[in-house]
């Protein structure tokens, strides 16, 4: 089996194996002489890629140094040869890919040049690809939004990188290309509902409080909590990850026994529940965003996360002393109150009975700003606009094209997400054994993986695909 790919660009066709050129020593050589100069063979398509990606490294260059203040005429002239050279890169930029699309690529010429990968130095591991770029914090907008790339994108969204029949192996490439991007984030998400469903019950009917007596009675419940918070802490960290890092330490402080009502740890798992209900909607993978038309919901998502950024949170803390006095006084009025009583056996605890309703004023209050910052900010010209990422203003627009072409990056290849990266300690425990006793490093520890791969995910996600490809989804 042909696995010299990176296992997240498992299906493209790569060049043959051979020293390539260094991006940052040619963005230095590029700076100086204005040309990059190709001292090893490569291939048109892997030319082009390698100019993109100089280009958009020296792009990226002009916005980490920082000018001294001590004379404002040096500020103004290097920030004026700044921006004057980042116009010039943008235009040479898309220069060299427009020169590229004049040959008429096919979709799958196209997501090789994106997904091309070259070293960053000499004898370096560290590799770049083009589509990293892409979701930079610096990155030319007319190449962010050129309709290419965002078509070539939403086609890897959703079906895959093209593989090739010429390949050994090819029907199992068939059985991986069942398996795209959107499909292993559908199977993200549906663990991430599973894992909310499963706290809200627990926080409704916690253990009985005698067992803390003892040693805690873990469940299958419990136990499914506990797997989906230690292997999301090994995925990449997004705002998903502070409820599983809170429930992780929920247990982990209270073992032998569990949570239990009354305690600090109970209190934490009804904040993590609220802070997983709300991320599942922001743009973060795994999210509802993501699952049928991204170019509609994740420009909203995003422009709600930017509205909180700019808006809501400088506003709290303009106002958080009055806040804290008002909140102090309206706790002593209301000191002299009566606690509730119920007369039932196994009520609902009472801090369940308030974390819910908390929760309720939340989706409330969060959709009552979404709405006003939707209204105020949206431009009201998007029902005859042609291009629906930028319906609420470009700058949003360019954001949320990020936000999605990371998670298309993210979900790309043989990817294992929690609690199914649990599995890749089968390959990683024996490498390292490998490692120490002083063995060489094989494939074969990559096939194993990508076997374990084809176990776990890549049945479910043929499942999942074959029912989106029947329109059922």
């Amino acid at each position: 089996m042909d696995l010299d790919a990176d296992e997240r660009t498992p299906f493209l066709r790569h060049p043959e194996e051979g020293h390539k050129p260094a991006i940052l020593p040619a963005v230095s050589r590029l700076k100086e002489n204005g040309a990059v100069e190709f001292n090893s063979p490569l291939s048109e398509q892997q030319q082009t890629a390698f100019l993109i990606l100089v280009h958009l490294y020296w792009y990226q260059s002009l916005f980490t140094s920082t000018a001294s203040a001590e004379d404002i005429r040096t500020v103004w002239a290097s920030a004026r040869a700044s921006i004057n050279t980042a116009n010039e890169i943008e235009t040479r930029l898309l220069e060299i890919w427009t020169t590229y699309l004049d040959i008429f690529p096919s979709l799958s010429d196209v997501q090789s040049l994106l997904w091309s990968e070259f070293p960053l130095e000499h004898n370096s591991t560290r590799c770049a690809k083009v589509v990293d770029c892409l979701y930079s914090k610096h990155v030319p907008p007319t190449f962010l939004v050129h309709p290419v790339v965002q078509a070539t994108m939403m086609a890897t969204w959703k079906a895959g990188l093209r593989y090739y029949d010429r390949q050994r192996h090819h029907i199992w490439r068939r059985f991986d290309a069942l398996t795209s991007p959107r499909v292993i984030h559908f199977i993200h998400f549906l663990c991430n509902l599973l894992s909310i469903g499963a706290l809200a019950h627990y926080l409704l009917y916690p253990p009985p409080f005698i067992v803390s007596f003892g040693y805690g009675r873990y469940t299958t419940r419990e136990i499914f909590m506990m797997a989906m918070a230690v292997t999301s802490l090994f995925a990449p960290w997004t705002l998903h990850s502070l409820s599983y890092i809170q429930v992780f330490l929920s247990f982990a402080l209270t073992l032998p026994a569990e949570p239990l009502p009354g305690g600090l740890a109970f209190t934490s798992l009804h904040i993590a529940l609220m802070v997983h209900v709300v991320s599942i909607h922001l743009p973060y993978p795994a999210s509802i965003v993501y699952l049928l038309y991204p170019s509609i919901s994740l420009p909203i998502s995003t422009l709600l996360v930017q509205c909180a950024n700019w808006v809501f949170l400088p506003l709290t803390v303009l106002f958080l002393p009055a806040l804290l006095f008002a909140s102090y006084l309206l706790s002593a009025s209301l000191a002299d109150t009566p606690w509730y009583h119920s007369s039932v056996i196994n009520p609902v605890p009472v801090d369940t009975r308030t974390s819910f309703f908390l929760l309720f004023l939340l989706v409330v209050f969060t959709l009552l700003f979404s709405a006003a910052a939707s209204l105020s900010t949206a431009d009201m010209s998007f029902a005859t606009s042609a291009e629906p990422w930028d319906r609420y203003t470009p700058p949003v627009g360019q954001l949320a094209r990020k936000a999605f072409y990371r998670a298309v990056v993210r979900y790309t290849g043989h990817v294992f997400v929690p609690p199914f990266n649990a599995l890749l300690l089968l390959v990683v425990i024996p490498s390292f054994l490998r490692f120490l006793l002083g063995y060489p490093r094989t494939q074969m520890m990559k096939e194993v993986q990508i076997f374990m791969w084809r176990l776990s995910i890549g049945i479910l996600g043929a499942v999942v695909g074959g029912i989106w490809l029947w329109g059922l989804i």
